[in-house]
């Protein structure tokens, strides 16, 4: 039988920040988090704190409690991390994050299954913001290309030099030799690059008549 797993909380600047979208009470966490004992191989890091309100109504007040430094080595540990039991709940730690299965699980399979659901949450939340970071990005760039149009390199001097001496220093297209430039036979603004094979030598008639078209018509 599946154990679903949830996500309770998130660790920030060595705050706890519980989420809502679970079916345990801050309380049990609390209860948990403020039991530890040392762990296996505790290297010391900054104290976290835990934000407990107390009471209801114009009467509760938020106690700040201070906890252990639960982790070992760093916060981005290989596998999740069991940090405490409490009536048949269990808490774990997994990069930055805080997770309790429905139940704690019995024996070496089920915590297996535990361990890789948590790793599955996290990687897929990982995922989603890394994959929201690039759709960013090609937003971005779509925007400064409309504002500025397609950046457009200088030809490198070896090919200037290679594509004169192909084309006889003098237009491919009526074969005057004045007012000569080098024209991209693709334009930039269709993809064109500043290969020898993409570059022509006309003349400024030509070359106006062309404009951004791959050809003179």
């Amino acid at each position: 039988m599946a154990i679903r797993v949830y996500k309770v909380a998130d660790i920030v600047e060595n705050h706890v920040i519980f989420l809502r979208q679970h079916k345990f009470k801050k309380e049990e966490l609390a209860a948990i988090l403020t039991g530890l004992g040392p762990i296996a191989d505790p290297i010391p890091g900054p104290a976290w704190t835990l934000g407990l309100v107390i009471g209801e109504g114009p009467g509760a007040r938020e106690v700040i409690l201070p906890l252990l430094p639960l982790i070992g080595k760093s916060t981005q540990v290989d596998i999740p991390l069991l940090l405490g039991e409490i009536n048949d709940h269990s808490l774990f730690y997994f990069r930055g994050r805080l997770f309790m299965p429905e139940r704690s699980p019995r024996d070496a399979f089920e915590r297996d299954e535990v361990s890789l659901r948590i790793k599955k949450a996290v990687y897929d939340e990982e995922f989603e913001l890394s994959s929201l970071r690039a759709a960013v990005a090609n937003l971005e760039a779509a925007i400064e290309f409309q504002k500025s149009g397609p950046k457009r390199d200088p030809i490198p001097e070896e090919v200037k030099l290679l594509v004169w001496a192909r084309d006889g220093g003098c237009c491919v297209r009526c074969g005057s030799k004045q007012e000569l430039h080098f024209d991209h036979i693709i334009p930039v603004a269709k993809g064109g690059g500043n290969s020898e094979a993409n570059i022509q030598i006309l003349c400024q008639t030509c070359n106006l008549k062309k404009s951004d078209k791959i050809a003179v018509t």
